[in-house]
């Protein structure tokens, strides 16, 4: 694991699972592929949906449809969908919905964390300020509501109602724990599990109503979604340790810096390391991002082994989601689902 790390995540070098990734020049493209027609509704949708005769909420739109991420959630609602051998064409506007929450979310974040940059460039509260931001966070979740109410469905109404509430949840706990150096890997882990994991489980289960599978289809891409989503989001927070500042659009460290305490920390903290405490208060109280302390923790992490632990139980997520697909019939849809753990895995951003 420790080579792996040092080759910066390089997918092309191992896979989640132990085994050697075939190398090609860029593996996300072929789990694209067998969505791209859809996705390319997904953004002409998405960008029309946010255009507004009102000029401030035209304005910022703008700015958010040019700010393309990188559409995780749209692509895997859209192939659980085909999993499940839908046929209509509600599945691309489920998608945009499921994005314009996430994105929402986002922006809502940014505010209370005061960030300043998003994705690489000026972030929309920088921008905008906090108030006119807020509002639009608020704009665009209820744009998601108004478009998600064409499907005629309670079903996906009350699914999307239930995410939202749970990722809100979330958010609030978050303010709770800022600034919480004994932060445990419980509270953690439901954290996550409400702010990231709940909206992947989401994006499964909607494609699974939308097709009208079983209640143990629907059951099986819940748990898939979780453990996907809790996987992501456990590297996700690992790569602000181990990433390059460039490649990821933030500066080092910029969790712990705002006060987030995460799982690879968390567990260095239970051994006891009076260090690794010294090094992140100083890091939170002084929220520089060119502290030397920065580099120092980080190695701290990686000699311990608390990184290559961390990535280990990530693993385990990945696996469990994995299996959780062998209810499916064989596909390439189900063999790209299945292959989702790779690439959002080991990832450098």
């Amino acid at each position: 694991m420790d080579r792996f790390l040092e080759a910066g995540l390089n997918l092309n070098v191992i896979s989640a699972f132990g085994r050697k990734v075939r190398a090609v020049h860029d593996p996300a493209a072929e789990v694209r592929a067998l969505v791209a027609g859809r996705l390319e509704g997904v953004e002409a949708l998405f960008s029309a949906n946010l255009a507004s005769p009102v000029g401030i909420v035209r304005e910022i739109g703008d700015f958010v449809s040019e700010g393309e991420g990188k559409r995780v959630r749209p692509t895997l609602h859209l192939l659980c969908s085909s999993l499940c051998k839908y046929d209509g064409e509600d599945d691309v506007l489920i998608a945009t919905v499921l994005e314009f929450i996430h994105s929402a979310t986002l922006i809502h974040d940014d505010v209370i964390d005061e960030a300043r940059t998003r994705r690489g460039r000026e972030s929309i509260n920088e921008r905008w300020g906090n108030s006119v931001t807020v509002l639009f966070g608020d704009y665009m979740l209820a744009k998601a509501m108004e478009m998600a109410l064409r499907v005629g469905s309670l079903a996906v109404m009350e699914r999307l109602a239930d995410v939202t509430l749970r990722m809100t949840e979330g958010e609030m706990l978050q303010t709770r724990y800022v600034g919480r150096i004994d932060l445990t890997e419980v509270e953690y882990l439901d954290l996550v599990e409400r702010k990231t994991a709940a909206l992947f489980a989401c994006c499964c289960e909607l494609a699974g109503i939308l097709a009208g599978v079983g209640e143990k289809r629907l059951a099986a891409l819940r748990r898939y979604g979780l453990q996907l989503g809790l996987a992501f989001q456990v590297v996700d927070d690992l790569l602000d340790y181990t990433g390059d500042a460039a490649t990821l659009g933030k500066p080092a460290a910029s969790d712990l810096r705002e006060g987030k305490v995460t799982l690879a920390l968390i567990g260095q903290l239970e051994e006891g390391s009076g260090e690794a405490r010294d090094l992140a208060e100083r890091i939170m109280a002084q929220g520089r991002p060119d502290m030397p302390e920065i580099s120092r923790l980080s190695s701290l992490l990686r000699n311990s082994g608390a990184i290559a632990r961390t990535y280990e139980k990530a693993r385990a997520y990945a696996e469990c989601a994995a299996r959780e697909l062998d209810i499916f019939d064989d596909s390439p849809s189900r063999s790209a689902l299945q292959s989702l753990p790779d690439l959002l895995l080991f990832r450098v951003r």
